[in-house]
């Protein structure tokens, strides 16, 4: 089966282009992310965010009159010291970091004033500077293994010196604006991080500077200085099973990356392919990676994998966030138990409301919760806040329709029965007082305190790498030579690889590297 690319940091920028596929939301997407005005995207984990925030800087970079710098704070999860305004000093020293770093590829000019105005200790040497920031951000970067308490941020100038600074580096190179693209904003499991991320993005608002940046759907804490309705233009990334063009979309965006073989089956074969880009709900990387899986493209293949990832893998993945962050465990189980046990039955014994379900709005925060984190896994979609049912106000969602069809004998027969039934229009009721909230109901809000996200990072550290999605022969390269555990293979360079790893060369251990960075990150990113 074809080797997919299934995450956006894995693709170089001058393919991104030719794999892209846009339908009118997407279009709609691209042009808030490249207007003047700030812009959140909300999404799920590998709903291509990051895929349609790339795009949108490539179109930025093709005219003269802008700049654009793309920024991940993935590695945020990492950052422990005694700061109380650590993330946000972080990210400042990052940004003003990549700043420069562009100013320097595009050999854009910058002066003594503008560099200035970016070092708190009247610096003019733009070399100073990024050694500053630099050693500010590594320090930040380490804290989590070297147990850093303190980071010196004297050198770091103030906000209003920075909005200074980039007012004048436009005017100096006749640049109408400088665009930062912050992929990963925040740590979903540190809300305090959150709170400071958005902080900065509307500390940084000016006629000059135009911030964008990704955001999961569910677990996104703005803070009380932050209003998304009034502070910034809000997207979401949301592709429905409903609409008209959903199939061809999808058929369009896996041809893009299909060998020939895979282009005839999916040709030759279409009701296959539809039940499997059906059961993705609307998530390219699920999609590219089931197919993947598969050994043969025929009926019993796509049965199998799909029993096989709708069944335990999405689920096993879900309950997993339980076990790296401790402190939400027990919202994490429950919820997990109230979907397998009770929705999902209840939803499949009423034929017409095939994947939908209703809960009413008085709920207890606790259940809220843990049907916010099903959100940031994917499971479940939150479709709307307002349906009424028996008279009641309540929130509307939508299961995976993989996690529905995986439940029958033959997942692809049933998927055209169920096709047919499903309507949005008919759901699954829960009341406020459904029996199943009394075991969690009382239980406080889970948020992590400090001492308990130490400890969750910790557990993940020392977790072996046969926890990441490398090959089995990634897997067994790196227990060869001694890279045992996530803390191992942390901060490794491709020149280690070279060096301790026979018959490993500078090609091979830049896909092997890359490939175990980004699934590394993405495993303590949550």
């Amino acid at each position: 089966m074809s080797e997919f690319k299934l995450r956006t940091e894995s693709i170089k920028d001058d393919d991104i282009i030719s794999l892209a596929v846009k339908n009118e939301n997407d279009k709609k997407i691209i042009k808030s992310l490249t207007s003047s005005e700030p812009c959140l995207l909300e999404g799920s984990r590998g709903t291509g965010k990051s895929f349609l925030m790339k795009i949108s800087q490539i179109n930025l970079e093709k005219k003269t009159s802008t700049l654009s710098i793309f920024i991940s704070f993935n590695i945020s999860s990492l950052i422990n010291t005694g700061d109380h305004l650590q993330f946000y000093h972080w990210m400042l020293a990052k940004t003003l970091r990549a700043l420069l770093n562009k100013l320097r590829k595009k050999g854009l000019s910058i002066s003594n004033y503008s560099k200035t105005l970016l070092s708190n200790d009247t610096s003019e040497n733009e070399e100073t500077i990024e050694n500053n920031l630099k050693t500010i951000v590594k320090l930040f970067e380490n804290s989590y293994n070297k147990r850093t308490t303190d980071v010196d941020i004297d050198t770091l100038p103030d906000i209003e010196d920075v909005k200074e600074a980039i007012k004048e580096i436009c005017k100096e190179n006749d640049l109408d604006r400088i665009y930062f693209f912050f992929d990963e904003a925040a740590h979903v499991f540190r809300p305090e991080q959150q709170r400071q991320f958005f902080n900065l993005f509307k500390d940084l608002r000016s006629p000059y500077i135009t911030c964008n940046a990704a955001i999961y759907p569910g677990v996104t804490h703005f803070g009380d200085s932050f209003e998304p309705i009034h502070d910034c233009i809000y997207e979401v990334l949301d592709r429905n099973i409903a609409d008209n063009d959903y199939l061809e979309y999808f058929k369009k965006m896996v041809l893009k990356q299909a060998d020939t073989s895979l282009k005839k089956n999916i040709k030759d074969q279409g009701q296959l392919f539809n039940t499997l880009a059906l059961s993705c709900g609307g998530n390219p990387r699920i999609l590219l990676k089931t197919i993947q899986e598969m050994e043969k493209f025929n009926t019993s293949e796509v049965n199998k994998v799909i029993k096989d990832f709708y069944r335990v893998k999405i689920w096993s993945e879900h309950t997993e966030l339980g076990e790296k962050y401790k402190g939400h465990q027990f919202l994490i189980d429950w919820g997990r138990d109230f979907l397998e046990k009770t929705v999902i039955p209840t939803v499949i014994a009423n034929e017409k409301s095939s994947i939908y379900f209703w809960i009413n709005k008085d709920i207890p925060e606790t259940i809220k919760e843990s049907l916010r984190l099903l959100t940031y896994t994917g499971i479940i979609k939150k479709l709307d806040t307002s349906t009424r049912s028996h008279g009641d106000l309540g929130i509307r969602y939508e299961i995976k329709y993989g996690c529905i069809i995986a439940l029958d004998s033959n997942p692809n027969l049933y998927s055209t029965e169920l096709l047919k039934l499903r309507s949005i229009r008919q759901f699954t009721a829960f009341g406020k007082n459904h029996s199943d909230y009394e075991k969690i109901e009382n239980l406080s809000a889970s948020i992590l305190e400090d001492e308990q996200y130490r400890e969750s990072l910790e557990s993940m550290l020392s977790k072996s790498i046969n926890v990441l999605s490398l090959t089995n022969w990634q897997k067994a390269r790196l227990i060869d030579s001694k890279f045992v555990t996530i803390r191992d293979l942390y901060g490794l360079k491709e020149k280690d690889l070279i060096e301790k790893i026979y018959n490993v060369g500078p090609v091979r251990a830049r896909i092997m590297m890359n490939a175990a960075n980004s699934e590394l990150l993405e495993y303590i990113s949550g």
